[in-house]
């Protein structure tokens, strides 16, 4: 097998798997998306398995062999065992399988929590039952649509789906390139950017400072989300320890170790409130020894106070960023603010990138303009001659 993994061609559809020569039950899977994954092939009750090993970029070829060695001499876990439940599993079988896989370290513990979260209020209801070799890609177009319908967690649900089926074509379970997800959008790639009404933020702020005596933690809150752009579970789960001068360094969020960078307004904010706390957390919860999980109480308080019927505390994330690149802060800055881990996250806010510099070369255009139209006429006058009489006629 060749050793230089990224330079191996990938396929223009599906996958293709290469078999390592000197360990033939280990093989390279090559994906038309890019990816490029080891895979150990094994038989189980007749039927040839696959146990995915991991990122081939990432793991070398004297490596693989290796962990195929061990895993050769290690029998696989049974609770890890898909194969085991046959070639008519149903989805609700496969679930707990394929969720073991993140619980032994995969996935972090929020992203499990969610996970959990769709799947049994929207994938185990609703296509629980069905055979995971049966599921159509029509099905699942109706299914998003239904779930589309009655909630906003459509996004992280398709995305547990196509997890699991593509966990499944790592198995046996399904024919490899076959996931029914495929095609439908995981992640809404329009315009984000939204600039709230001057008016708006003027009536939240007001209701901010008329309830802050009553609810100072979740007051605060708000205004630290409008003012840094930052997740409201960024904000919330905030510890002393982290805030280092103008910057919050955060060892984890939802893409990763990132900074939350504290303007003034912001350290004020915090500086009154170290003043009074006794906690490790910015914002403890009342009861317990953890932080505050949830505004959504006082959140609708401020609205009904700021008289704002329909505002979601994302909004102010949005509207942070749109502020931003409204005024003509690149793109890539705007995303390591706001902690994207891809720039694609950040597009969103293209549009308002593209409206800034309209209006800048609107204004530089009206300047060349002015000056070309003044030109000739100041020109003019210098070059205006005398007027002579001769012979009773001007010349």
């Amino acid at each position: 097998m060749n050793t230089d993994i990224a330079a191996l061609p990938l396929p223009l559809r599906g996958e293709v798997i290469l078999r390592d020569t000197a360990i033939p039950a280990l093989g390279l899977r090559l994906r038309c998306s890019g990816a490029r994954t080891w895979v150990l092939f094994a038989k189980l009750a007749g039927r040839t398995t696959r146990e995915t090993l991991g990122n081939a970029c990432h793991i070398p070829l004297a490596a693989a062999r290796r962990m195929a060695d061990q895993a050769a001499i290690n029998a696989p876990l049974p609770s890890l065992s898909a194969p085991l439940l046959g070639s008519d599993a149903r989805i609700s079988e496969l679930w707990p399988h394929f969720l073991a896989v993140g619980e032994a370290g995969r996935w972090k513990p929020g992203t499990i929590r969610n996970m959990r979260s769709v799947a049994d209020q929207h994938i185990l209801p609703s296509l629980g039952r069905t055979r995971v070799r049966d599921l159509t890609n029509e099905q699942v177009a109706q299914w998003y649509l239904d779930v589309a319908a009655r909630s906003t967690a459509i996004r992280m649900a398709l995305s547990t789906l196509s997890g699991l089926m593509l966990y499944a074509e790592d198995h046996g379970l399904r024919e490899a390139g076959s996931n029914p997800c495929r095609g439908l959008s995981k992640k809404w790639r329009g315009q984000r950017g939204h600039l709230l009404p001057t008016a708006t933020i003027r009536a939240l702020w007001a209701a901010l400072d008329q309830l802050q005596t009553r609810m100072p933690d979740a007051c605060d809150a708000v205004r630290l989300l409008l003012l840094t752009g930052a997740r409201r579970s960024e904000i919330l789960s905030l510890e002393w320890d982290w805030i280092v001068g103008a910057r919050a360094v955060l060892k984890d969020s939802k893409e990763g170790p990132r900074t939350i960078w504290l303007n003034a307004p912001a350290r004020t904010i915090l500086d009154a409130r170290i003043d009074k706390s006794s906690s490790p957390f910015v914002f403890p919860a009342p009861k317990g020894n953890g932080p505050v999980k949830v505004i959504d109480r006082a959140w609708a308080a401020i609205r009904t106070e700021a008289g704002i019927a329909r505002l979601r505390v994302h909004d102010l994330r949005h509207h942070f960023a749109s502020v931003a690149v409204s005024n003509g802060i690149d793109l890539h800055i705007v995303g390591q603010v706001l902690g994207h881990h891809e720039i694609d996250s950040t597009l969103g806010y293209a549009h308002l990138a593209s409206d800034a510099l309209m209006k800048s070369a609107t204004r530089v255009s009206k300047v060349i303009d002015r000056s070309m139209r003044s030109s000739p006429a100041v020109q003019g006058k210098r070059r205006q001659p005398t007027a002579r009489v001769s012979g009773g006629r001007h010349d």
